[in-house]
């Protein structure tokens, strides 16, 4: 039992990274990249970028990692909240990861080729659809971690 509520514990604070990550972008960052100048905005986007390569890849499929080994052991009671709210999570959180592959992940490549890019790039449509993609991203997350925190409230002890 104490290894259970550790290993939920864990997930939980697994996540939270995650969830951190993205409502920082979400609730503090995004109004500033707004508003900032192009070169401004792909500047910080390359800084940032490859300072987070590294530690991105590992919270997230951390995150992942603990998500299916915690839906796992509370697929034993697949009515339980436990089980329901966990399996809520990851799936947020799979969206969330298919949101940064197939959208974050090839614009913030384009950005990186800013300003050399071709000449016919819309480089505000660039900035536009990243921040569009975050505000997703965040909705997904936070529904997740609302998943979670649901299970934790209403599930058994």
């Amino acid at each position: 039992m104490v290894a259970i509520k550790t290993i939920r514990l864990v997930h939980l604070l697994s996540y939270v990274l995650v969830t951190s990550q993205v409502l920082f972008y979400l609730f503090i960052l995004s109004d500033s990249l707004k508003v900032v100048s192009l070169g401004n905005f792909f500047e910080l986007r390359k800084i940032i970028d490859s300072m987070m390569a590294g530690r991105f890849k590992f919270m997230y499929y951390s995150c992942l990692s603990f998500s299916i080994f915690v839906v796992v052991i509370a697929a034993k009671e697949p009515t339980s909240a436990f089980f329901i709210s966990c399996l809520a999570a990851l799936l947020f959180l799979s969206v969330d990861l298919f949101i940064t592959v197939k959208g974050s992940l090839p614009l913030n490549a384009l950005s990186h080729t800013y300003p050399s890019g071709s000449d016919d790039t819309d480089w505000e449509s660039v900035r536009s659809q990243w921040l569009s993609l975050m505000k997703y991203r965040g909705m997904a997350i936070i529904l997740g971690m609302i998943a979670l925190l649901w299970g934790l409230v209403f599930g058994r002890n």
